[in-house]
């Protein structure tokens, strides 16, 4: 009996609350779209502006971004500065992007991507005039071609790259190449002229109180002394080199320090030094979350332990590296490879 009552304040009900879900779905998919515009829009304006920029301001940005290790940011200007570049036929421009591009990609562990990139980038430059991005192309395709085992070939870059550092008056960038050359030297068949070679930068880098050449001459001093099997002077060597990390500390390199000086210190039946020199290799690199690093700490410790009959001792160290390991791999295994231009790719073992 009170149908007819209702009827009509329910149907007003129903048709309110349907104009009201419309009245919202129609709010909210306006804002979307506007939204949408506005994203569009900023896109569109942010191509325009790229499209905008220079070679030469494209490659300024992608510089800062590189110094910062924003390595898919970087490539992505240094792509957008090498068409500029070939547009306008700017062979110097290019040739320069390309070995920035092919830097990025060898510190990435894509070698074989960084050798494309930098043997382009030098068949440009031979056309061009003088270009200081010419020496850092053929120095990094040095150490490309070490990695791939054509020691020759990298040797012969080497004494090109430092006869271009040299006119070019870049006397850090000189030293860097001398000493890889030398090191190169020690280990195939002149260790003599390897080490006078490292030698002089050594000198140099005194005479211009370049603390930071100072520092990677002695290491390499150390380095060609150990492949010598020249263990005293090897420890001798890198315990100037620490001493010189206390005035300019560096925690990676110190690691990476006393990691080889508790390698010496085995050699020379000194295993207790060694051992304490470890130690402190592995709380230096388990501050830098650098788990290569601790891992290779703490297998030195365990072969120290184990030279000293401390078997407990070497169980626990090797227990903690093999854990290291294991974690190390399952990273790598859960990493997908990327194959886009900014991808960040695991670097291969070693």
């Amino acid at each position: 009996m009170f149908d007819h009552l209702l009827a009509g304040p329910v149907s007003f009900i129903v048709m309110y609350g349907l104009a009201t879900v419309v009245l919202s779905y129609l709010v909210i998919a306006s804002t979307a779209a506007a939204a949408g515009v506005a994203s569009d829009l900023s896109t569109s304006r942010e191509s325009i502006l790229v499209r905008t920029l220079s070679g030469d301001e494209l490659l300024r940005i992608g510089k800062i971004h590189d110094v910062q290790n924003h390595f898919a940011e970087a490539l992505t200007y240094y792509e957008q500065a090498l068409q500029s570049y070939r547009g306008h036929k700017q062979r110097k421009g290019e040739a320069t992007v390309l070995t920035k591009i092919g830097s990025i990609y060898e510190r990435q562990g894509r070698r074989s991507e960084a050798a494309v990139r930098l043997r382009e980038a030098l068949r440009l430059f031979s056309h061009v005039p003088e270009a200081s991005a010419h020496a850092d192309a053929l120095f990094m395709l040095a150490r490309v071609s070490l990695w791939e085992g054509s020691r020759e070939e990298a040797g012969r870059l080497l004494d090109r790259a430092a006869d271009r550092y040299s006119r070019s008056g870049n006397l850090q960038a000189l030293g860097r190449a001398k000493i890889q050359s030398g090191l190169l030297k020690v280990s195939d068949e002149s260790p003599s002229e390897g080490i006078r070679q490292i030698e002089q930068v050594l000198h140099d880098a005194k005479g211009r109180r370049d603390d930071e050449q100072e520092l990677a001459a002695l290491i390499a001093l150390g380095d060609a002394s150990a492949i010598q099997d020249r263990h005293e002077a090897a420890r001798a060597y890198y315990e100037q080199s620490l001493a010189l990390l206390e005035r300019r500390p560096q925690a990676s390199v110190e690691a990476a320090v006393r990691t080889r000086v508790s390698a010496m210190y085995d050699m020379l039946d000194r295993q207790g030094q060694g051992i304490e020199v470890a130690r402190r290799a592995v709380t230096l690199y388990q501050s830098l979350r650098d788990l290569s690093g601790e891992g290779a700490a703490w297998t030195r410790l365990a072969t120290l332990h184990r030279t000293l009959n401390h078997y407990q001792e070497a169980d626990e160290a090797l227990q903690r590296a093999l854990s290291i390991y294991r974690r190390q791999e399952l990273l790598v295994h859960a990493i997908p490879r990327q194959e886009s231009p900014g991808a960040i790719v695991q670097p291969e073992s070693r």
